[in-house]
């Protein structure tokens, strides 16, 4: 006959159901971390809308970085200081100034020419170099536009769709010829004057005879502008 099972006692009872209790929250605590694992890992959401926030920052700086840097004049040559070339003959060249008038380099063979060359940004942003050179270049001309054989012309390098060239000859008071060498999508003129050694800002010395004299491409002052040109008109 089988043994008679002996009749578990209260604390026996207590202590298997003790046992259960442990084994089934050690299996759900098991199950958890596993799900803990599979499951994608989140931000807070203050760190999730801090990081939003900067990514958006580091766009808007770049985007704004670049708007800037779009709007900046270009780059002329790259010389610097005060240039004696070679004995060479001016480069002829054309372009329609802002008034629409079509002006030629040869026009003016038999007078000193002064030849600036300057970068223009979008709407009209310049470089100091210029800022400098066109308050001087308005005391040369008063000095000599008109009462000698003289001509000053500013070449700009605007190839923006948009660079307020009449504002700026109304700011610097220019009476002088202003013109755009990029008016016929080409820099042809810039390109032909780069060998001479010039750069933004850059002042060009023409005799009476088209030769160039001098490159100034650091600035030069109104008076040595129209010492130098008055004498040379002279000669």
């Amino acid at each position: 006959m089988p043994k008679e099972e002996r009749k578990k006692s209260l604390k026996e009872k207590q202590r298997e159901r003790q046992i259960k209790r442990q084994r089934a929250q050690q299996g759900y605590d098991t199950q958890r971390e596993r799900d803990v694992k599979r499951r994608p890992r989140k931000w807070p959401k203050g760190k999730l809308i801090f990081g939003v926030c900067l990514i958006a920052l580091i766009f808007t700086a770049y985007g704004t970085w670049q708007f800037y840097e779009g709007q900046k004049p270009p780059t002329i040559g790259g010389a610097a200081g005060t240039i004696s070339p070679p004995a060479a003959s001016a480069t002829d060249f054309s372009l329609t100034d802002i008034n629409g008038t079509r002006v030629t380099l040869s026009q003016f063979k038999g007078q000193v020419i002064g030849i600036h060359f300057m970068a223009v940004g979008c709407h009209g942003q310049i470089n100091p170099i210029n800022e400098y050179q066109l308050g001087q270049l308005k005391g040369a001309c008063s000095n000599l536009c008109g009462k000698e054989p003289a001509a000053i012309l500013t070449i700009a390098v605007a190839t923006c769709a948009s660079s307020d060239l009449d504002v700026l000859r109304t700011k610097y008071g220019v009476t002088w010829i202003l013109g755009n060498d990029y008016d016929d999508g080409a820099l042809d003129i810039v390109n032909a004057y780069v060998p001479h050694g010039i750069g933004d800002g850059s002042v060009v010395l023409v005799d009476r005879n088209f030769n160039i004299v001098q490159v100034y491409t650091q600035g030069v002052s109104s008076e040595r502008l129209s010492s130098e040109m008055d004498q040379l008109s002279k000669a």
